[in-house]
């Protein structure tokens, strides 16, 4: 009874590692075979060494991105990829295997370039593109590092593209430099299967002892351009005071000139009103005297002539000696003044 139980169990157990194990084995090596690719990456699968077909995410079992790969055939593609960290003071390089191609756009950063340009001066040039995955076959087949190979290409057109400017251009074209430089390495990239969609210069400066120069011409030149403003400010102000003199004194000869006209017409006009005066007067007179039989004129004489004589005799004191026809009259008009 004993025997048979014992040869039971061990019959059993022969089954179970005959045929469990096994079965424990191609469940691993299922399992291992399945590949889930996710959304936006592709996966390149090669059969026995040789490329046989990409999976992506939309053509899997039921348009899920689960693939199936035989077992001992087939195996994806390693890709091989740097990514560079660009610190404050140093980059750091890091190499990584991929097994997927990521289709999403990227970014590349690059070290810090020096480049001497046409006129000798060395310049520092920052670098970035953003690119995006296109053609993962050619990725995976075309070059052997293609982040590598992206990079020094990027180097070396742009160090081809600046060496041929000058400073001041290149100072100046950043927007062409960057146009001209995707130009010049999009079509190679596109037969890597890479696409470039934008090229930046995040930052251009010279070297500190250009730095220095320019700073100073810049100086210089706020000071020259200080003093031409200086000078014309000078000059207007000079230009200014001399019309504004030159404008007062046509002013006050204008003025000066037209108070004379006018004092003209005021003793023209007072001459006229006393001409017109001694006019009335005269025949106011002529008319009194008509019945005396003495005519205006020799009234008028005489009138003078007794204004003269009293002149005469008010101004004796002055021992002067005046020797009148009439000296009488003259003594008595000197009386008559000296008791009036």
């Amino acid at each position: 009874m004993i025997f048979e139980l014992s040869l039971a169990a061990a019959l059993i157990l022969y089954f179970v590692v005959l045929i469990g194990i096994p079965i424990i084995i191609f469940l691993f090596i299922s399992c291992c075979a399945c590949k889930v690719v996710k959304h936006q990456t592709v996966m390149v699968v090669e059969r026995f060494g040789k490329f046989h077909r990409a999976c992506r995410s939309d053509n899997g079992f039921g348009g899920t991105g689960l693939h199936f790969l035989v077992p001992c055939m087939d195996s994806p593609r390693a890709i091989k990829w740097r990514r560079k960290e660009i610190g404050n003071t140093r980059a750091t390089t890091h190499e990584i295997v991929m097994h997927a191609v990521d289709l999403r756009e990227q970014l590349m950063d690059f070290e810090h370039q020096k480049i001497i340009t046409r006129d000798n001066v060395e310049i520092t040039v920052h670098p970035m593109i953003v690119f995006n995955l296109f053609d993962p076959v050619r990725v995976a087949y075309e070059t052997f590092d293609l982040s590598h190979a992206v990079m020094k290409l990027v180097q070396t057109t742009l160090r081809s593209i600046i060496g041929d400017m000058g400073l001041d251009d290149t100072l100046a074209s950043r927007e062409e430099i960057q146009q001209l430089l995707l130009f010049k390495i999009k079509k190679t990239c596109q037969n890597w299967g890479l696409m470039i969609i934008n090229v930046e210069l995040l930052e251009v400066f010279p070297n500190d002892t250009v730095q220095q120069a320019m700073h100073k011409q810049l100086s210089s030149e706020r000071v020259r351009r200080a003093a031409i403003v200086t000078a014309h400010g000078f000059r207007e102000q000079v230009k200014t005071i001399a019309e504004g003199q030159a404008q007062s004194k046509i002013a006050l000869a204008t003025g000066k000139a037209e108070v004379k006209v006018q004092i003209a017409k005021g003793i023209a006009k007072s001459k006229t009103i006393l001409a017109n005066a001694e006019a009335e007067a005269l025949r106011i007179i002529a008319h009194a005297l008509k019945d005396y039989q003495v005519s205006p004129a020799e009234y008028t004489i005489a009138l003078k002539y007794i204004d003269t004589i009293k002149k005469m005799a008010t101004r004796a004191g002055a021992r002067k000696v005046y020797l009148p026809y009439e000296s009488d009259l003259m003594a008595g008009i000197q009386s008559h003044s000296i008791h009036s």
